[in-house]
């Protein structure tokens, strides 16, 4: 059966909102590592309820359906301050979440990129949820347990998604355990 995928800005709409977030619940159901967000701290740091960060940034969030199934999502944000700081028009995306599906994914960062372009940003990282002080990066080995706190988990499958659009890595960070 051939794939009908469809984008999509997620904005007022509840129900778009409720897809957006329970996408997380769809994607790792039947993974045992992973820590599921709190929802209402989900929706603030998404965008959907009030939260410090947008007070001067801005986001767009989106969705991508396949035959009218959720699988995948992705933010764009613009870190105004982080610009200023730096001199720079760089744009980010986070809260990426995609089903093994390399067009899936493709559409999600070519919306999030057109976006953030629109937004007149010359320079695209990710991922960010939403800024520095929170989530960052993505996980490429220690799958095997749960994160530890503020860090990112996400399916080994995500690197070369991430790649497979042009996306290279530009900095390592690590996440250490102590006993």
């Amino acid at each position: 059966m051939t794939a009908t995928y469809e984008v999509r800005r997620v904005g007022a709409s509840r129900a778009d909102q409720k897809r957006f977030i329970q996408l997380l619940w769809q994607l790792y159901q039947h993974d045992p590592n992973w820590v599921p967000p709190l929802i209402q701290a989900q929706k603030e740091l998404v965008g959907f309820r009030h939260h410090p960060f947008y007070d001067r940034n801005r986001c767009q969030n989106f969705i991508v359906t396949n035959k009218g199934q959720t699988v995948g999502r992705i933010t764009a944000l613009v870190n105004v301050a982080h610009n200023e700081r730096f001199k720079e028009k760089r744009g980010f995306f986070g809260f990426f979440e995609c089903e093994d599906d390399p067009q899936a994914a493709k559409l999600l960062f070519t919306e999030a990129c057109r976006y953030l372009a629109e937004e007149g940003m010359t320079d695209v990282r990710g991922p960010v949820n939403p800024g520095l002080n929170y989530e960052v990066g993505l996980l490429v080995d220690g799958f095997d347990s749960p994160p530890t706190f503020l860090m990112t988990y996400n399916p080994p499958y995500y690197e070369p998604l991430i790649q497979g659009f042009g996306f290279e890595k530009c900095q390592d960070l690590y996440a250490y355990e102590g006993h």
